[in-house]
């Protein structure tokens, strides 16, 4: 079995279950995910949910399950692995470990974010097929579905604000990007894509009406209800380019988008303050840092 820890917000908790899936494939054998995690608030973090119910992923939860107490009792051993029965994966750098996935234990534990492709590539047709939403949507994202339907060149634009400028330690290790940026992503795409209409996501929208130059075709989408960052991920995915932000939302957001030919530009800098993080494996191969 292999058990996932989950926390964090929705782009953490995608990665998370990704190399957990990969893992279970790979061995053959059940996902659980550990959601101890959501039982607590943090004064370090940002108060999340669990978010991946939507999807038509096949995991099992640990919380409810007589394995809690298998994981509970690999505590008892140095570092908490004895293999080949049990092995235990804190993560403890942030590019990629190539030993993690070769993995074969009974029991696989893992804990950590593992923000990365290369852990679940050869997974990855099992996982875009097991994240499709299944849900029900309202009125509004309805019609913003129908709009980027309508769009022949349809482009997400993501501006992540939020706890990137209010909270105390995310303002500091990521920090909001700053609108320069988008100011140079956008016209790489406006002279490839002519056509192209820009729907812009943000957490601040408000401000990004009253900051955001933009000399493009553009809507503003605003979405309100309780899910409205699942209707934001799912809005991103049915783009046909996009540009993210130094966001795990928007990374998913614009991986969720299985077109071949799409365009994605990211950040070269993801971090702000936060020097010995490489993130050499961040972002896929064919997408562009600016």
């Amino acid at each position: 079995m292999v058990i996932a820890r989950i926390s964090g917000g929705l782009g953490n908790q995608l990665f998370q279950y990704a190399l957990g899936r990969r893992l279970a494939l790979q061995n053959k054998t059940s996902l659980y995910f550990d959601l101890s995690y959501y039982k607590y608030e943090y004064e370090t973090d940002t108060p999340r949910k669990f978010k991946l119910y939507p999807f038509g992923i096949d995991y099992r939860l640990l919380d409810t399950s007589p394995y809690l107490y298998v994981s509970k009792a690999t505590k008892l051993f140095p570092d908490r692995t004895l293999k080949p029965f049990v092995e235990f994966h804190l993560e403890e750098q942030f590019h990629v470990d190539p030993e993690l996935v070769k993995a074969k234990s009974k029991v696989i534990i893992l804990d950590g974010c593992w923000q990365s492709e290369t852990y679940f590539a050869t997974a990855a047709d099992t996982i875009r097929k097991e994240l499709t939403f299944k849900r029900q949507t309202g009125s509004t994202f309805g019609r913003y579905k129908a709009a980027i339907e309508r769009e022949a060149i349809p482009i997400s634009l993501h501006i992540r604000r939020g706890d990137y400028v209010t909270h105390p330690e995310f303002s500091q290790s990521f920090g909001f990007l700053g609108l320069d940026y988008y100011q140079r992503a956008i016209p790489l795409l406006t002279d490839r894509f002519s056509q192209g209409k820009f729907f812009i996501f943000s957490d601040d929208p408000d401000w990004v009406r009253q900051n955001l130059a933009i000399n493009a075709p553009h809507e503003f989408v605003t979405n309100t209800r309780p899910e409205a960052d699942l209707d934001d991920l799912q809005l991103m995915g049915l783009c046909h380019h996009h540009i993210i932000a130094n966001s795990s939302f928007s990374w998913w957001g614009a991986w969720l988008n299985p077109r071949k030919d799409k365009v994605v530009i990211a950040p070269k800098q993801w971090f702000k303050n936060k020097p010995t993080w490489d993130t050499k494996d961040l972002i896929p191969a064919n997408w562009s840092r600016i």
